[in-house]
């Protein structure tokens, strides 16, 4: 049986890394002013940031049925029996519930959609483990129990530099964005069952970083897990504050240094940092596939 790991670019990886396996990428979307650029093939992170500062209008929107049916129908044109399709967390984008359709009404359920309930670098991790699974010959429905056993074996939280994107995007109010704004306080956003939450407000990102990571270690030891460092457009010199923290307590196991896709961008806004700890993938480190 020929199966097929497919995803789309929310899980960060780039059309350069994917050419060393058989991965296929659907590129998402981002509309700015109203023109549409897709993720990775006509919009990287530098115009993105730039289109940001002037204040540009940013949105993201779920793909027209029509591309995605065709982005399949290419696939299995190549033989595959089936087609493993991964998507951000279905409590973050419809994106999920899109592809289950096509799945069911195009394709006879022969894509098996997996809902990541993530994104990024862990999201990622997922990816791989099924690709990993497949070349072992293990079965499709072993490969969804493994990847349900480590859906909730993970911690992810994100600091923004200002509340500018979340205002716009309709997460936050205007006048909560203004005040924490002038006062210069920050909120951390946890990912939690596949959903972003609010969970407090600092004024320090590296000590907001630090502290969490100091209290975290002993759950996540740095030997089993990855640890990973998504940024957009962030203060570098917070962002090596917060590496060179993670290479003390293990010299052998640094962070992982990645960006935040561009969809996520467009939610969260420039000078955001995100930590992802994620489970290694078959006891081998993310930074062994990218």
């Amino acid at each position: 049986m020929k199966i097929l790991v497919s995803t789309d670019t929310s899980c960060l990886i780039n059309y350069d890394v994917l050419k060393k396996y058989e991965i296929s990428l659907f590129p998402l979307n981002v509309i700015i002013d109203g023109k549409e650029y897709l993720d990775g093939v006509t919009i990287k992170q530098d115009f993105l940031r730039d289109e940001m500062r002037q204040n540009k209008v940013i949105k993201t929107s779920t793909p027209p049925l029509g591309e995605v049916i065709e982005y399949f129908e290419k696939l299995f044109e190549k033989g595959y029996d089936y087609i493993i399709h991964f998507t951000i967390s279905s409590k973050l984008s419809s994106m999920y519930s899109l592809f289950v359709t096509v799945s069911q009404n195009y394709f006879d359920n022969k894509i098996i959609v997996i809902d990541s309930y993530s994104l990024s670098s862990l999201m990622l991790s997922q990816v791989f483990l099924a690709y990993d699974e497949i070349q072992k010959g293990t079965e499709i429905s072993e490969i969804c129990k493994k990847l349900e056993n480590i859906k909730n074996d993970n911690y992810v939280f994100f600091v923004p530099e200002n509340l500018n994107a979340l205002k716009n995007g309709g997460r936050i109010s205007p006048t909560i964005a203004a005040i924490a704004n002038t006062i210069g306080i920050k909120p951390v956003i946890l990912l939690k069952d596949g959903e972003l939450v609010k969970d407090t407000m600092v004024k320090n990102t590296k000590k907001a970083f630090t502290d969490r990571i100091d209290n975290l270690i002993n759950k996540y030891p740095l030997d089993k897990y990855d640890y990973c460092l998504a940024t957009f457009d962030a203060n570098e010199s917070t962002v090596e504050y917060i590496s060179n923290h993670i290479a003390n307590m293990s010299s052998s196991n640094k962070a992982i240094r990645c960006l935040i896709p561009i969809n996520v961008c467009a939610h969260c806004g420039y000078g955001t940092i995100g930590l992802i700890i994620s489970p290694r993938i078959n006891n081998k480190s993310l930074k062994e596939y990218i």
